[in-house]
């Protein structure tokens, strides 16, 4: 089994240690060429299979004993399974005659996942009455299944009888003769390709039809799962000269040429003033609720989403024409479709991205104190081309998403965990996502969030590249201050803000981590550059008010308003 996963190509183990998962670990160990990492925890084990899944579009091997330890998995397989990320689950658990009789550690761990995995599989117990060619086929089947059109996660239970130990092979056994010529031939015992949905001919004629006579079309770039698809949106937005809301989960963000369209429709006078009739949408979900509410104000005559996976993809039941196809193929067919110049004044609107820039700029004033809006925008200036970024859902991804500003023309990496917008796990993932890109990463992460997945702070000793991990730390769940439940004074601050009052800097110590803590924003810009430049992880604690916080968010929203009753 872990000779044919390798070969596959799903050759890196996320290994927790257990007495039933015992032979699958030995060999892992013996196999000089499997890659693997020990996990204390299988939650964390988990999250950083995810980020790994992510940086490298191929799935990590989960490998975990019996009861519980597979449950941990949960959170992770759904985010995997709602954001089309590739993973495989390889349970060990007890026999048949265990289950459902009081056996310990014992629970019914087939199909635990339920409809969150693209596949799962019940293995039988090792017996020379298993044909191997069916285990190598299952196996084979399992990686493709995770890797197929809607890339997900799989499940393989594999129960284990005593002893554990390994016996040694008697290749000359009768039962290993089918497998002699792929004993030999080192290659995979099957192969699956998927090719690119093309889109139907029919369905892109239609659509060049509608762009070619729409006075203003918009194309809305969501949430994406490689890179190739959101350039190629960028490169048809380009090509018709139409605006492009880039979300940051597209991962078009952190381009130099992306301009915020999130700034300008979040202006209610703009939003009356600019009314698309065609809208196209690539790919999923976007963090915002103000493109949600616009289409509702708008009410395009065509609102269409392209997305390559076989699911419903419709939050306000407003689409009216779903294609499923490849993004970047169907991109790609739709260029060219336009000679009528839109209806917007682009210099208008070139204006108000500089000024917008402007004001955003002056939050960055050297002596001024470190902000949540400062430190997501120095984050998106200072990184490197040799660095990944990573946000924590919550108010990092939001302040990201609005006031990033990037000089890279490539851009930078980036992902975050908007599956189902969980906080649980950003400190794994993010270390998951480093190590798949083999480069240092950023992770900008709350303090509710970074206290959630706080153990995971031990992956990043054995980590091959360092992580900058900066809290920003308002000693509660900001998001919930700029909720309409805050006006309750006298539930808010005990059941939604649930300040924690931890020591950061102890946490740091405690993990053998460097810590930094600036009060300012040349002092942030100081010792975010000097981590840039380091081979040691470190977390740079931002210490911020929650009221201000929001005080400051209002501001700085109200002035970039004005700018766009202009526009």
């Amino acid at each position: 089994m872990v000779e044919e996963l390798i070969r596959q190509g799903a050759g890196f183990f996320c290994i927790s240690p257990g007495s039933r998962s015992t032979p699958l670990t030995i060999a892992i160990a013996r196999n000089p060429k499997a890659r693997w990492k020990m996990f204390v925890d299988e939650r964390s084990a988990a999250f950083f299979a995810l980020g790994y899944g992510r940086s490298t579009g191929g799935p990590a091997v989960l490998i975990c004993t019996s009861g519980t330890a597979v449950a941990n998995y949960f959170p992770a397989v759904v985010e995997a399974s709602m954001d089309f990320q590739p993973m495989i689950v390889l349970s060990a658990d007890r026999p048949f005659e265990l289950l459902e009789c009081g056996a310990n550690q014992t629970i019914r761990q087939e199909n635990i996942f339920g409809s969150y995995t693209r596949w799962n599989m019940q293995l039988p117990a090792p017996s020379t009455d298993t044909p191997l060619k069916a285990l190598l086929s299952t196996v084979a089947y399992a990686v493709a299944k995770s890797l197929g059109e809607s890339a997900g996660p799989v499940h393989l239970n594999q129960p284990f009888r005593e002893p554990f130990e390994p016996a040694t092979p008697d290749l000359k056994d009768p039962w290993v003769a089918p497998l002699h010529h792929w004993l030999k031939n080192g290659k995979p015992f099957s192969s699956s390709i998927v090719p690119e949905k093309v889109p139907d001919a029919g369905a892109i004629t239609m659509l060049r039809q509608w762009l070619a006579e729409a006075k203003q079309p918009m194309i809305i770039a969501g949430g994406m799962t490689s890179r190739t698809e959101a350039l190629a949106v960028s490169e048809l937005a380009n090509d018709l000269d139409i605006p492009l809301y880039a979300d940051f989960s597209s991962g078009l963000r952190m381009i130099a040429s992306v301009q915020p369209w999130q700034l300008l429709l979040q202006s209610p006078e703009f939003r009356k003033s600019f009314k698309p009739d065609i809208v196209l949408h690539f790919g999923g979900n976007v963090i915002a609720k103000h493109p949600s509410s616009t289409l509702k104000e708008w009410q395009p005559e065509h609102y269409i989403v392209v997305k390559p996976q076989p699911v419903r993809f419709s939050p306000d039941h407003n689409v009216t024409c779903r294609l499923e196809a490849s993004i970047a193929l169907t991109a790609a067919m739709l260029k060219g479709c336009r000679t009528t110049p839109p209806q917007l004044d682009t210099n208008t609107t070139e204006h108000f991205f500089r000024v917008a820039s402007e004001k955003i700029q002056t939050e960055l004033l050297p002596d001024k104190p470190v902000t949540d809006i400062s430190a997501a925008r120095l984050v998106s200036q200072l990184i490197t081309e040799q660095q990944v970024l990573f946000v924590s859902n919550s108010m990092p991804v939001r302040d990201m998403d609005n006031y990033a500003s990037s000089s890279h023309a490539g851009g930078i990496p980036t992902a975050i965990n908007r599956g189902v917008s969980g906080i649980d796990g950003i400190i794994s993932t993010a270390a998951g996502f480093a190590n798949g890109h083999q480069k240092p990463a950023t992770l900008m992460i709350g303090d509710i969030a970074f206290l959630h997945d706080l153990n995971s702070l031990s992956l990043l000793g054995t980590l091959p590249v360092p992580l900058q991990i900066i809290v920003l730390n308002n000693n509660g769940g900001a998001i919930f201050s700029f909720l309409p439940v805050s006006e309750c004074q006298d539930v808010f601050e005990t059941h939604f803000a649930t300040p924690q009052n931890y020591s950061i800097r102890s946490a740091a110590e405690t993990f053998g981590l460097d810590y930094a803590c600036p009060l300012t924003n040349r002092e942030f810009s100081e010792v975010y550059g000097a981590a840039c430049s380091s081979d040691r992880s470190i977390v740079i604690e931002v210490k911020t008010s929650r009221t201000e916080n929001v005080l400051q968010h209002r501001a700085l929203r109200a002035r970039i308003n004005a700018i766009a009753v202009f526009v």
